[in-house]
């Protein structure tokens, strides 16, 4: 309080309006405020870690950071500039973790460097204290903050530049003016997203110039171009490596071209950004309510929405930038058509949760002499709540034993290495992006390309290969198109060597009276769901008597196997349900919206078992059993991570056919030999 009292004291003593003051006691406060929270942030992320790969960009991040070849494509310079020798230090051996972990730095300080503005410009520590755990227990924050991702960097760099102005206004000069450019244009090299607030950045500069006009001289606005051209330059390895990539002759406006095409994805960026069409807005906008909900509450959004209006008491230049930078932010992600959706409202969380600091932030009233009890008790029980809201939270986002990804990766590769078999992959980019880092830096002796390389020439591929002893391996997309683009002509043999249960299988093998959790999601796009194997499977965990569902995209059903369930939920909304099951506690939280969300890196869903984190609920069939001692058991079906079987056209492939046919099992699904 007493430190409140300085920070407010400072603030009064200066006839400036712009609420934020150069006084290095109260500075030096705000620092060591954003230090404990982040450490405090970081230390939560680094306990619930993800150990290792996982799947889509995360995946390809991770594949490509300690990788030397670069692409266009490849339009993070500033990410993999940073992450690169922090990997490269602490993680060389597991670079998917390491990676992981740079996440989590990155979110400490984030969450560390809204303390800090949140706390000067409200002139209370304790304000600083409840916005930054707001942010930092966030659902969606945390789930970035434990994977490869943007989005926690993203989101320490929107923070260092509201530092960098709130120097500038503390104390308008040149110099200052510099860092705030050399800060938001080096931010570009992260996330392009950063000019979402070029609007609202400029705003803020014209309210807290002295003079504005002076801005628009040409010796401060050649500082600014100068400035922008250096922050570009991180792109210039991008751009070179559409020459040296290239198979043929482009010219500097084509190279240019292919690389503004790439770096901007402008193949499906044109689709999606206003992508979203008239008859989808009421959901979009359900959507939202529903996220805000997620991450803050009931009660944080209230305070949130007092904030938004206590501003304008505080400072007019504050109040202008956070409705303009919350406006902006959210009609973006409103309108983004993009399958993860839901983190392209990270920012409008980050400018909810500083709004919320500002709620409980002390008077101003002129002799008033600090903050008063009520807005003291009011910051403390904000503070509380965040903490209680960490504490719901942190089962959930729990990734610390998730090994999905390496497990997904170690059955497509199982058995093969480059003297032996060659593997074509079919499967969906999500997948193919964790395979991508397998075989780099866990399975180096893989190799392998996708189908869709080599499908021209298949023949010529499986002659040579048969040659000198190579089996060719698919997995199951790729022998699918195989059989569509040749039909009858080469051999494809399931391999033993990675068997592929169905879901009833499974269910088979649970002992009776165990206790099980089964959710039903409708299955991505790329899958299909057996609706024979699932009722089957149905029929025996249930005893015959699975629920009469309604149709609705959330279904889930707990109970012990072979008995009459005890709880079952079908429902058009997320939904979270606690119930018990032979004593043991369980909780089924539903935290994604289906009709947008197209992948979700923490998974759709999530089983609690008591505060042990039991299941990542995915698209498809999700299932979790106890077994014996209570360790937990999972299964998926017509999902992303359900087993699929593999195929071969062996080397031997005439000698195996008939090994097969003579034991009975009519294995090969097309039956006729190799070319000539």
């Amino acid at each position: 309080m007493r430190a409140d009292n300085a920070l407010l004291d400072s603030a009064k003593a200066d006839g400036s309006p712009h609420a934020v003051r150069d006084d290095a006691e109260s500075r030096a406060a705000a620092i060591a405020l954003a230090a404990v929270v982040a450490t405090a942030a970081f230390y939560a992320y680094a306990r619930t870690l993800l150990p290792g790969v996982d799947l889509g960009d995360t995946g390809g991040f991770q594949a490509a950071v300690l990788w030397p070849g670069i692409s266009a494509r490849q339009a993070y310079p500033l990410y993999y500039a940073l992450a690169h020798p922090f990997v490269a230090a602490v993680a060389a051996a597991n670079p998917a973790r390491g990676l992981n972990l740079f996440s989590a730095v990155c979110g400490g300080i984030g969450v560390g460097l809204l303390a800090w503005i949140v706390a000067e410009v409200a002139g209370s520590l304790l304000a600083g204290a409840a916005a930054a755990m707001l942010l930092a227990s966030s659902y969606t924050y945390w789930t970035q903050a434990i994977i490869a991702e943007v989005y926690t960097l993203h989101l320490a760099l929107v923070g260092l530049c509201l530092v960098a102005l709130a120097r500038y206004a503390a104390r308008p000069s040149r110099p200052r003016l510099a860092v705030f450019f050399a800060v938001y244009a080096v931010a570009f090299g992260n996330h392009l997203s950063m000019i979402l607030l070029l609007v609202p950045f400029t705003v803020f500069l014209l309210q807290v110039h002295p003079r504005p006009r002076e801005l628009f001289r040409p010796a401060v606005v050649l500082m600014a171009i100068a400035i922008a051209a250096a922050g570009a330059l991180q792109y210039l390895p991008n751009l070179l490596a559409v020459r040296w990539n290239s198979s043929t002759a482009m010219s500097i406006p084509e190279q240019f071209a292919a690389f503004w095409f790439d770096v901007t994805k402008a193949d499906w960026r044109e689709t999606m950004v206003l992508g979203i069409h008239s008859n989808q807005l009421l959901d979009r906008l359900a959507m939202w309510c529903w996220d805000a909900r997620q991450q803050f509450g009931a009660a944080g959004l209230l305070l949130a929405i007092a904030g938004g209006v206590r501003i304008w008491t505080i400072s007019r230049p504050w109040a202008v930038f956070l409705w303009l930078a919350y406006a902006f932010s959210t009609v973006f992600a409103l309108t983004y058509n993009v399958g993860d959706s839901h983190v392209f409202f990270l920012p409008s969380h980050y400018f909810t949760a500083f709004a919320a600091g500002i709620a409980v932030a002390p008077s101003t009233v002129p002799r008033q002499r600090g903050p008063s009890m009520a807005i003291v008790a009011l910051a403390c029980l904000t503070i509380a709540y965040a903490g209680w809201r960490t504490w719901d939270t942190w089962p959930a986002v729990d990734r610390s034993a998730d090994t999905r990804g390496e497990q997904l990766t170690a059955r497509v590769a199982a058995g093969i290495d480059d003297q032996h078999a060659i593997l074509l992959s079919g499967m969906e980019w999500q997948s193919e992006n964790a395979l991508l880092y397998a075989s780099r830096f866990e399975h180096p002796g893989l190799a392998w390309t996708r189908v869709a390389n080599v499908l021209p020439y298949l023949p010529f591929l499986v002659r040579d290969n048969a040659s000198i002893g190579r089996d060719v391996v698919l997995t199951s997309e790729a022998a699918a198109e195989v059989v569509r683009a040749y039909g009858s002509l080469f051999p494809l043999i399931e391999d033993d060597d990675v068997p592929a249960p169905s879901l009833s299988t499974i269910v088979d093998g649970i002992p009776r009276g165990a206790p099980y959790v089964l959710t039903l999601l409708p299955p991505p796009r790329e899958e299909q769901e057996d609706a024979g194997d699932v009722s089957a499977a149905m029929a025996t965990l249930t005893g015959h008597h699975a629920p009469q569902w309604r149709p609705a995209p959330y279904q889930a059903i707990g109970g012990l196997a072979g008995e009459r369930p005890l709880f079952s939920a079908s429902s058009e909304r997320p939904f979270r349900a606690s119930f018990s099951l032979a004593g043991e506690p369980f909780t089924v939280r539903m935290e994604s919206w289906l009709s947008m969300d197209t992948f979700r890196r923490a998974g759709f869903g999530q089983v609690l078992h008591g505060r042990d984190h039991a299941l990542i609920v995915e698209r498809g069939v999700s299932l979790v059993w106890l077994g014996s001692g209570g360790r937990t058991h999972i299964a998926y079906a017509a999902g992303l991570y359900a087993p699929k079987p593999r195929y071969r056209i062996a080397a031997r492939s005439t000698r195996l056919a008939r090994a097969g046919q003579a034991a009975g099992e009519p294995r090969a699904i097309v039956g006729t030999g190799l070319p000539e």
